[in-house]
């Protein structure tokens, strides 16, 4: 029987669909066909393809060559030299293989560039996916489906057969955490881990949600035997992210001041972020210039290249800068 090997996008609509579907729903076979034992028609096996990874046509296939490609206008062939054995794929049936996210992620690597490539790392080692049917676009509260670790495996080795993407990969790899909830705490994860020569903070080495033990007394007082922090460093400073903070009502105002002190009471720096200070330029610096402090760095003060390379992500990660946000920093 022919085989359809799913990977690149089409593999990754796979990948999101399997992680928040009930269970069953992305094996059915398309608008309720039964084929029975008779061998598929290319057609047939194209539209089986598409239903079982929730994806639409062309359906993205590799290929171990170029003469090995599917005549059809409803697939993309991809030709991938990348190590592709029976433990890298997959099986769903009548011939319809898909690549698991380590193979994947490498083959994205040859499609999207390092920042894109690292908020889908990002997403894969995270607790959430991305869902264009959800009301916030993601659904989160999802066991992460791969860690780093399996990750840069895989891109190391295909690093040492010299497959196209690997360095890319890598690249991407390296400002990379496992833990994100959310596709916005991604894209701070990547503008503070990205380097400075590539407009971010340059303050890799962050853990993302990951609970800390707060000492007896102070667990009685504040209610709580630990404290989740958005991102921790290993020198002692931990970052929290206020995504609402135009609407906090004074509960969660009051959570947040808990939060800080319980912090402070372990001997933790705690710096805040909130949507204010990725929509303005301005108040970006500043918060950088901060974090450092937090973090013991002393470095020189970015030059022209650096700033002009941090506008530039600051508005890719977080849209166009708010006017309003700007001068009010420049009036304080």
């Amino acid at each position: 029987m022919r085989e359809l090997r799913v990977g690149f996008e089409s593999a990754l609509d796979f990948w999101r669909a399997a992680r928040i579907a009930a269970p069953g729903r992305i094996v059915e076979v398309p608008e309720g066909k039964i084929y029975g034992a008779r061998e598929l028609s290319l057609s047939e096996q194209v539209s089986l393809a598409c239903n079982l990874c929730n994806t639409e046509p062309p359906l993205d296939v590799v290929v171990p060559r170029a003469d090995a490609r599917i005549n059809s206008e409803r697939v993309n062939s991809h030709v991938w030299s990348g190590p592709l054995s029976e433990k890298h794929l997959v099986p769903l049936g009548d011939g319809v293989l898909v690549c698991r996210p380590a193979p994947m992620f490498l083959q994205l690597a040859t499609v999207m560039d390092e920042i894109d490539l690292a908020r889908v790392g990002y997403e894969l080692c995270g607790t959430y996916a991305l869902d264009a049917d959800s009301e916030r676009g993601f659904v989160d509260g999802i066991p992460p489906l791969v860690d780093i670790a399996e990750l840069s495996a895989y891109a190391r080795s295909a690093m040492a057969l010299g497959i196209r993407g690997a360095a890319r990969a890598m690249r991407a790899l390296d400002i990379m955490a496992g833990g994100s909830d959310s596709p916005r705490e991604t894209d701070v994860a990547v503008f503070l881990a990205s380097t400075r020569l590539c407009g971010g903070a340059g303050v890799p080495g962050f853990r993302m949600n990951v609970s800390i033990s707060l000492p007896e007394e102070l667990a009685e007082v504040l209610g709580q035997r630990t404290a989740r922090p958005d991102f921790s460093w290993p020198d002692g400073t931990v970052g929290e992210y206020d995504s609402d903070e135009y609407h906090r009502d004074p509960v969660a105002r009051a959570r947040d001041e808990r939060k800080r002190r319980a912090y402070q009471a372990v001997g933790l720096d705690c710096v805040t972020m909130t949507r204010g200070t990725f929509r303005s330029n301005a108040e970006l610096d500043l918060f950088v210039t901060d974090l450092e402090a937090s973090l013991g760095l002393h470095r020189n003060p970015p030059n022209e290249r650096m700033l002009a390379a941090r506008r530039r992500l600051r508005e890719r990660l977080f849209g166009p800068e708010e006017i309003s946000s700007a001068i009010r920093v420049l009036r304080d």
